[in-house]
């Protein structure tokens, strides 16, 4: 088994599509640490704001069968992928991203997330599960990296909890 952590996201039917997303973790992997659900500006499109938070838990797959569950997870629950080379972010539906997976490092499949590092609708509720963790290429804790950085606009917590 290992631990993994990642984020969930959307602005169509956010509250919907977190629901269904964390509905679907639960249902294939069993016990969940969830994060407090935020709300964030959409960053590089118009569009309404985003929900995100974070989740945790044991997974027993490999990277490659979890990413593959991942978009199948998203397509189900009607994620759809911009296409062409240069594709610009638009406004979405479920959306889950692989934060971390155990204490892996790939540059090439994005473990650890480099927005983890530069987003804080993703760094905020990872700290939130996981403030102790130590990030694998920074050697710092999640707490200390969410401390060092000042991120503008501070996030917004949503009354919503599953």
């Amino acid at each position: 088994m290992t631990y993994v952590y990642l984020g969930l996201g959307a602005n169509i039917q956010p509250h919907t599509s977190l629901q269904a997303g964390v509905a679907e973790l639960i249902e294939t992997f069993g016990t969940l640490v969830q994060s407090p659900v935020y709300i964030a500006q959409a960053v590089g499109m118009d569009g309404p704001d985003f929900l995100n938070m974070a989740v945790g838990f044991e997974c027993p797959m490999t990277h490659t069968q979890l990413m593959s569950w991942i978009r199948a997870t998203e397509t189900k629950h009607g994620r759809q992928r911009p296409s062409g080379l240069h594709p610009k972010p638009t406004s979405h539906g479920l959306d889950m991203d692989l934060l971390l997976f155990g204490d892996m490092v790939d540059e090439g499949h994005k473990v650890p997330r480099p927005e983890i590092l530069t987003c804080a609708y993703v760094l905020q509720p990872l700290a939130d599960i996981a403030p102790d963790l130590i990030h694998p290429t920074k050697a710092k804790s999640i707490q200390q990296l969410f401390n060092a950085c000042d991120f503008e606009p501070r996030l917004k917590l949503a009354d919503i909890c599953f």
